[in-house]
């Protein structure tokens, strides 16, 4: 996936920077790797990003109770004794009712991704959402997992992928897919780029994006 992507930027202007939103990237990792690799082809500026950032904890007794971001229980915790059930952790959290006002916070990107971000003023991770994401445009932006009917509805996806497509430059790549495939491990992907108010797929990997028909029928100025 990433040797596609690398060989698709060499088609963007050569005497520029690169701009890049890994989206929906989970620990970030993947993010690092891609980066580290087009950084030895050309100058790049990349970002990182995952809806869920972080988790915070909050300490009752000798009780840990974890949540999102959005402070939505997650797990109950007695030392490595945690619930499975989300209802029996629901209720024991609001039979603790912890102080949510001195919540610790831990970041989930993985611990090489922040101490990238510490050194590198190119490398950024950040909280996005790909329903509403930030309005900054970029060269590249990757979504890969994410945006597929085992996670969502197809309504949501379409809506994702319409306000995801405004976040791509013109003559930029948009990279949508699933890195692996659950029979044999393969990548189940498409690059495309944008051309003013249209997406045509310029490579695909065993077969292409689930929704490409509908990413081709995109105008994202629309």
């Amino acid at each position: 996936m990433d040797t596609a992507i690398i060989s698709a930027t060499r088609w963007l202007p050569i005497d520029k920077e690169v701009t890049v939103h890994d989206m929906a990237a989970s620990d970030g990792i993947t993010s690092l790797e891609l980066f580290n690799r087009l950084s030895h082809e050309r100058p790049v500026r990349l970002t990182a990003s995952d809806y869920y950032d972080e988790i915070c904890a909050a300490r009752k007794g000798i009780f840990w109770v974890f949540f999102d971001k959005d402070q939505v229980v997650l797990q109950v915790a007695l030392g490595a004794i945690a619930l499975r059930s989300q209802r029996a952790n629901e209720f024991l959290a609001r039979l603790l009712s912890p102080s949510v006002t001195k919540l610790t916070s831990v970041s989930l990107f993985h611990p090489d991704v922040m101490a990238r971000t510490k050194i590198d003023n190119c490398f950024v991770a950040t909280r996005d959402n790909f329903f509403s994401p930030s309005p900054t445009q970029y060269d590249v932006v990757r979504v890969m997992n994410a945006l597929g009917e085992r996670n969502f509805p197809r309504v949501q996806i379409e809506r994702a992928l319409r306000a995801v497509a405004k976040t791509v430059v013109d003559g930029g790549l948009l990279v949508l897919g699933r890195s692996a495939d659950e029979l044999d491990g393969g990548a189940q992907a498409t690059i495309f780029q944008r051309r003013e108010n249209m997406f045509g797929a310029v490579s695909d990997m065993r077969g292409g994006y689930e929704l490409r028909d509908f990413v081709l029928e995109l105008q994202p100025d629309a």
